[in-house]
């Protein structure tokens, strides 16, 4: 992407409720969603299971029966990403409190590709009885779908929506040495900084987007599956940047491998790990950019808070779906969930079903000052 010149017109980040931030979208483009064909798939053979014990007090607004239908069932949460990525670290997080708010036993797949879109796709296909669930990457998803990606076979509307554990801020960082001092710094490079990137997902939107927007000359490498490849590249020097969640990042920044240069969002639970890395509001106050450019940040910004989300296939019955929602609430209440999350550097701060499938609705169904910077090819 080629550096040009930036206009003066810099309005910083706007604040409001999530539903007033979320109504705010464009994504028009994004009708064609469940009409896509299908990609190629890898799948991990990494599983674990946990076992509930006890019994289920998982709703109290679902039916009885629907409550004991789930007792001693099998339920398959599929990660779709690698052992140890950031919808990973939450499915195993979350697997054990949802096992025993439900009296079940709840199995984590992994399901790798397509920057999330294969997993996603296996669990949209399943039988909607809600003994498959999935973690959905919607703001990457929305944005695949602006860009016209092959690949997608659901309707992001027609998912049923359990509940989102928190909104997860992402970081982009380098090696030390690198030579990157900060972010500013990369507003006068001269040349392309090589980006390694994996298609389709959050840190994808946020590279072409931000680093678009900003008008840093890159040049991303896309030749990844998943973000543990990313990684790895990372610490070969395949790259000179990632833009990825903190989660995944964390223990590369903690053992000093990886220096961050810009967070999404800052907030307390992550002070200690990042430091004084400067936000990307902060960034906007003081670089002056055109209309379009900010608005494509604030939308980005926006998508990429619509992460790390649990579903499941279109038509699971309202019972039913209550139950997984009151239990997905259960869950995320538990204060030893939220002690390890802490350990984990997983956010924790969630929203309920009904209002996340309110969310992705309003998303889906407007127009998208993204465009422009997604649909470059790359």
């Amino acid at each position: 992407m080629n550096k040009i010149t930036r206009s003066l017109d810099t309005p910083a980040v706007s604040g409001g409720s999530r539903l007033r931030r979320v109504a705010a979208l464009g994504l028009g483009a994004v009708a064609a969603l469940g009409a896509l064909s299908a990609c190629g798939s890898t799948k991990s053979s990494t599983s674990s299971a946990t076992t509930a014990s006890g019994s289920s007090s998982a709703t109290t607004t679902g039916t009885a029966a629907a409550a004991s239908y789930f007792k001693g069932k099998t339920i398959t949460l599929i990660s779709p990403d690698s052992p140890g990525g950031g919808y990973d670290l939450y499915a195993r997080l979350f697997a054990p409190y949802l096992a025993s708010a439900l009296g079940a036993t709840v199995n984590v797949e992994n399901v790798n590709g397509g920057g999330t879109l294969v997993g996603t796709n296996q669990m949209a296909a399943s039988a909607p009885n809600g003994l498959t669930l999935g973690l959905v990457n919607i703001g990457g998803d929305i944005a695949s779908s602006v860009e016209k990606q092959p690949g997608i076979n659901f309707d992001l509307t027609k998912l049923s929506w359990i509940g989102q554990p928190g909104q997860v801020p992402n970081v982009l960082v380098t090696q030390p040495g690198s030579g990157i001092t900060s972010f500013s710094s990369l507003l006068h490079a001269s040349s392309p900084v090589p980006v390694l990137d994996v298609r389709s997902g959050v840190g994808d939107l946020l590279n072409r987007v931000v680093l678009g927007a900003f008008h840093i000359p890159t040049n991303l490498l896309t030749g990844f599956n998943e973000v543990a490849a990313l990684k790895q590249g990372f610490l070969a020097k395949d790259g000179k940047l990632i833009f990825e969640s903190v989660p995944s990042m964390a223990s590369l920044i903690t053992a000093g491998e990886a220096v961050p240069l810009l967070v999404t969002n800052t907030t307390a639970q992550y002070s200690k790990l990042l430091g004084n890395t400067p936000s990307l509001s902060s960034e906007l106050s003081s670089v002056t950019l055109s209309a379009s450019d900010s608005a494509a940040v604030k939308e980005g910004l926006l998508l990429s808070d619509l992460s790390d989300d649990f579903a499941g296939p279109p038509g699971i019955p309202a019972a039913e779906l209550t139950v997984l929602r009151n239990a997905f609430s259960q869950a995320a209440s538990s204060s030893a969930l939220q002690a390890q999350a802490t350990k984990q550097h997983l956010a924790i701060g969630p929203t309920d079903g009904a209002t996340l499938a309110s969310e992705v609705t309003t998303a889906v169904a407007q127009g998208s000052a993204i465009s422009p910077y997604v649909s470059a090819k790359g």
